[in-house]
């Protein structure tokens, strides 16, 4: 596990937080994508995720959008995700946005060949960036626990990669 955070004002209106995460998932890269696109199993490892519903007559492709209700905080919110770069199985990207956030999150996927012995696996190396804008009153709450942003992106992959060892 790999975090970095960096925390950054640029004015009085907005600040920025951009943190970097890993995983290794111990199944093949083309088992990871078969899971991480299929929107079945989006409840199973996005933890806090009540619904979600398409936006575009399109999904899973550059421009489409889904609103997504998420559970977080004692509250419920929802945000609009829309992706912003495919090339599968090695880049996705996209934006999500709510009231006062806005976070561009990055995802590179690649696959390793670990050789112990006789025996030899397929690993998938998952390596996310996400950069969070803050505006209005969540300037006030991301200052003062930045960690609820980060924390959340970082248990998302640790929970796919715990739904994705199982499959």
């Amino acid at each position: 596990m790999v975090i970095q955070l960096v925390f950054e004002s640029h004015d009085d209106l907005s600040i920025m937080i951009k943190s970097t995460h890993q995983v290794t998932i111990p199944q093949p890269i083309d088992k990871v994508m078969e899971l991480f696109k299929n929107q079945e199993y989006f409840k199973d490892w996005q933890k806090g995720l009540v619904s979600f519903k398409n936006l575009s007559t399109v999904t899973g492709e550059q421009g489409s959008k889904r609103s997504m209700k998420i559970k977080a905080a004692g509250t419920t919110i929802t945000m609009i995700e829309e992706i912003t770069a495919i090339d599968l199985p090695h880049l996705w990207e996209a934006t999500y946005r709510t009231n006062g956030v806005l976070n561009k999150q990055s995802n590179r996927f690649h696959e390793k060949v670990i050789k112990q012995g006789d025996h030899i696996q397929k690993v998938t190396i998952w390596d996310s960036t996400a950069i969070f804008t803050f505006s209005g009153m969540m300037r006030i709450i991301a200052k003062g626990r930045p960690q609820i942003f980060t924390a959340q992106t970082h248990q998302h992959m640790e929970d796919f990669k715990t739904f994705a060892s199982t499959m």
